[in-house]
């Protein structure tokens, strides 16, 4: 954790909220750009019997505060994100209209159909991809054009108000001015992809789950959560090893630092890491199938991958993927678009996989 340089007012702090970490980001501007102020880490203890950190809002809330006052940061307008797993989203295409009611009246009736919760129980937001009250972006197919002068494009995104109001009271704890919650996909939009308008997957390997996005046009088309992630290259070791379980976390952590000798495998992938990565292949190659099936897409066909997350780091794992899948596998640098000391470069490096989503919530106000 650190302060650089003076620390301007108006700068806009980004807070991630993980299964077990809290990852902060403050951001300024200069000239235009994205600037690094300062940055800040915590975690709760390994072993930690009080489960997830969104289980214990007040705590949560007193480890951000911690977390801020050790990073010097200065502001206290801050954005933050809603899990992916706990995120409501879909894609609708409704018939055009200029009459809000009857939009949102549209709306809620398919999001009662699909979501697991009932509608009155949620939080939604809705944003139109063709622009509401015009006309969509016409194809070079007539077909598709009348069929765009009819429809738009909805991005529908819901969560729990309970979830929520954990939330709410985690960032009142710490004494910060929630300005917006956000999704993480468009966080990882932000600070991985930019303009890039191909179609992309995002690859989030957290400690508990890993999130899978696929992007097209800088619009997340598909959106998953799956239940494989650092922790289980853990318990991998711990019961192929016989080792306690903080040896075995340990160990998985001096394994992504080291070099790992290249094998046999795909890419030279270790024998330890193929189990945990092989169910991941299969997940990519469904999520895939989704997008390619997908009828308000266009593109079809995922053209490159972006690893990120803290698990990103684990060694040959963008080779593996990459010679499995036959594509372009990349690990994400999320300060590509940020102004920051150049003597910090390699920490930030180092650092960068993690504090993906915090960078593109730092930045939303900065579009």
């Amino acid at each position: 954790m650190a302060l650089f340089g003076k620390a301007k007012k108006g700068g806009t702090l980004g807070v991630d909220i993980g299964a077990n970490s809290i990852k902060l980001v403050e951001l300024g501007s200069e000239r235009g750009r994205a600037k690094l102020l300062t940055y800040g880490y915590g975690e709760l203890p390994f072993g930690n019997q009080g489960g997830l950190l969104m289980d214990n809002p007040k705590a949560a809330g007193e480890l951000l505060a911690e977390i801020c006052k050790a990073s010097g940061c200065q502001s206290t307008i801050t954005m933050a994100a809603l899990p992916t797993s706990n995120v409501f989203t879909t894609i609708l295409s409704l018939p055009a209209t200029k009459d809000p009611k009857q939009v949102k009246s549209l709306i809620d009736a398919e999001v009662e159909k699909m979501s697991p919760l009932p509608i009155s129980e949620m939080i939604t937001y809705s944003t139109f991809l063709d622009g509401e009250g015009k006309k969509a972006e016409k194809s070079q197919k007539a077909e598709r054009a009348e069929k765009a002068d009819k429809y738009v494009r909805v991005l529908v995104t819901g969560a729990a108000k309970t979830l929520v109001q954990k939330y709410i009271e985690i960032f009142r704890t710490a004494k910060l001015q929630l300005q917006a919650l956000d999704t993480e996909s468009f966080a990882l939009i932000r600070s991985l992809i930019g303009k890039d308008r191909s179609a992309i997957m995002l690859i989030d390997m957290g400690a508990k789950r890993t999130n899978i996005t696929v992007v097209e046009k800088g619009i997340p088309f598909v959106t998953r959560s799956v239940n494989i992630g650092g922790d289980t290259l853990t318990s991998r070791i711990q019961s192929s090893l016989h080792l306690p379980a903080d040896k075995a976390e340990q160990m998985k952590r001096d394994f992504s630092d080291a070099a790992a000798e290249p094998s046999d495998l795909p890419g030279g992938l270790s024998p330890v890491l193929e189990p945990v990565i092989q169910p991941l292949v299969n997940e990519i190659k469904y999520s895939f199938e989704l997008y390619a099936s997908m009828e308000l897409t266009q593109i079809k066909k995922v053209e490159k991958i972006i690893l990120t997350g803290g698990s990103a780091h684990l060694p040959r794992v963008p080779e593996y993927l990459s010679e499995t899948l036959n594509l372009n596998v990349y690990r994400g640098n999320p300060w590509a678009r940020v102004v920051y000391p150049q003597d910090l470069s390699i920490v930030l490096e180092e650092i960068g996989p993690r504090m993906s989503v915090a960078i593109g919530l730092a930045m939303r106000d900065m579009e």
